[in-house]
């Protein structure tokens, strides 16, 4: 079996946990270790929020298209194969009474780039709604408190390139400075 690094196998589980997201175009993931998992917790909102306001805006098509056929197609709608319960009964005759309202689609997330830029995530995107893009904009700024390295409680630390350390991690930084 082949040998793979954490990185490989962490960029093989996201890219096997979401392909619509990650094409050939992403680039991979230019962050520390300390980061995945406010990725993986990202990208999974992100798709869940996305696959759910495209089922709930198919539902209001399908419901659309029920009361377009006619008031009996409308209750089947709303009751399936059994008979009409009462409320279903009131829901048909006021979507009858007020339309259907159809949300607009969600686009696809699909990831550009990904990476560390001046100490800060970076995740750059395409498609997506107003409610990802304040996904996007917490997770930045979850990792500007969290060490890239390890992901405990960081902050930004100068001398040289800037980054988003621990003290552990920091010191160890330091050590390696000190010793070139």
């Amino acid at each position: 079996m082949e040998d793979l690094s954490k990185y490989d196998v962490f960029a093989k589980r996201m890219e096997d946990k979401f392909p619509k997201m990650l094409g050939a175009g992403y680039g991979g993931f230019a962050v520390g270790e300390g980061w995945w998992v406010i990725l993986e917790r990202l990208m999974d909102n992100i798709q869940s929020h996305t696959d759910w306001k495209n089922k709930q805006r198919q539902r209001e098509v399908d419901k659309f298209n029920a009361r377009e056929e006619g008031y009996d197609a409308l209750l089947k709608f709303y009751s399936g194969e059994r008979d009409a319960s009462d409320w279903e009964i009131e829901q048909a005759d006021e979507t009858m009474t007020t339309g259907v309202t159809i949300p607009p689609e969600v686009a696809q997330v699909t990831v550009n780039q990904i990476k560390e830029k001046f100490g800060g995530l970076r995740f750059y995107y395409s498609g997506g709604d107003d409610e990802i893009s304040g996904m996007v904009r917490m997770a930045e700024s979850w990792a500007d408190i969290a060490c890239e390295q390890c992901g405990g409680i960081g902050k930004r630390r100068s001398g040289g390139w800037i980054r988003t350390l621990c003290d552990t991690h920091e010191a160890e930084n330091q050590a390696r400075k000190n010793n070139d």
